[in-house]
């Protein structure tokens, strides 16, 4: 298949699919129908880049058309990347 061929099947997919999506979340999800279906397609867009920049996230973020630290700030909300630990101790304990 060309690009324009598989846009054309995910146009067609999604016309399909998000109305189903929509409702399920619009009822499961009061007030955060927005959130929820961005999150599920979000998700396996940033794990795609990801994979396709073996996991180098600078690679990603410029493939994705984003500032690194957004991608890690989107990671980090989306559970794809562990919370920072924000001590500053750089894993040395302190006394």
């Amino acid at each position: 298949m060309d690009g324009r061929a598989d846009a054309e099947e995910f146009d067609r997919l999604l016309s399909t699919v998000l109305p189903i999506v929509v409702r399920d979340s619009a009822a499961a999800e009061s007030g955060r129908l927005y959130r929820s279906v961005m999150a599920r397609v979000e998700t396996p867009l940033l794990r795609y880049a990801l994979e396709l920049s073996a996991g180098n996230q600078l690679k990603a973020a410029r493939l994705l058309g984003i500032n690194r630290n957004t991608l890690r700030k989107r990671l980090r909300l989306l559970g794809l990347l562990p919370v920072a630990r924000g001590n500053g101790s750089n894993g040395a304990k302190s006394a």
